[in-house]
């Protein structure tokens, strides 16, 4: 059939089509949030590895927070790397880690970006190649496998989304069950931040032919470290 013959087709269907009565049942009021309340922290633990990883996502599960600096520098050993973008020590919630990675010899760029313009271009342009950007985090949704995220000062968005690696740091208590949970808990924070992201796994990207592509549009590989 021509395109033209099937689109007069779609137009004489049309002046004859019987489209049924809507029967849209309400929905009711809104009951407020619901979750388990029951479920322990280590099965939150549990539950919200499981789900990352099955979104290709690295979940580290230490049990000591010494361990910390040693994971990320595994990390940057696998993909040869000495250079990071990084929130500020009381945003990664470690108080020393960052002096910690230095004096291992990485080097760190700031996550915050200066306003005046030439200057901003000049932070970007040295930051271009860096390849690991390392975060804190605000919490994480068990049944899904996110972390959540609230932009502000010293928190920049860019090192969780222009570095093709993004590592974030989650503490066990921060686990939530579900984003129901989670805003309950969290939701007043929002208007006093600049953005707030969810992050599970890598980037991805589909197409009209059903072609999934990895980090086109942030990073192609997320590693979480939950702390004790």
């Amino acid at each position: 059939m021509k395109q033209e013959d099937f689109i007069n087709n779609i137009r004489q269907k049309l002046q004859s089509a019987h489209l049924p009565a809507a029967e849209v049942a309400h929905p009711g009021s809104f009951t407020g949030y619901s979750w388990d309340a029951e479920a322990t922290t280590e099965a939150l633990v549990e539950q919200f590895k499981t789900e990352l990883t099955n979104l290709t996502g690295h979940v580290h599960v230490l049990d000591d927070v010494e361990e910390t600096a040693d994971t990320i520098l595994s990390i940057l050993e696998k993909h040869k790397t000495k250079r990071i973008i990084a929130w500020d020590n009381e945003n990664l919630g470690l108080d020393n880690l960052r002096e910690v990675l230095n004096e291992s010899g990485i080097e760190i760029s700031d996550s915050q970006l200066s306003s005046v313009d030439a200057e901003r271009k000049s932070q970007l342009a040295e930051i271009d190649d860096v390849f690991v950007g390392l975060t804190g985090s605000h919490g994480a949704l068990a049944d899904v496998g996110a972390i959540a995220l609230f932009s502000g000062e010293e928190r920049g968005r860019l090192a969780s989304l222009a570095p093709p690696v993004h590592i974030a740091l989650l503490r066990r208590e921060d686990i939530y069950p579900s984003m129901g949970a989670f805003m309950a808990d969290q939701g007043k924070r929002v208007p006093d931040s600049s953005n707030l992201i969810f992050i599970a796994g890598p980037s991805r990207t589909g197409d009209i032919e059903m072609t999934l592509s990895i980090g086109v549009h942030g990073p192609g590989e997320t590693h979480v470290i939950v702390l004790p």
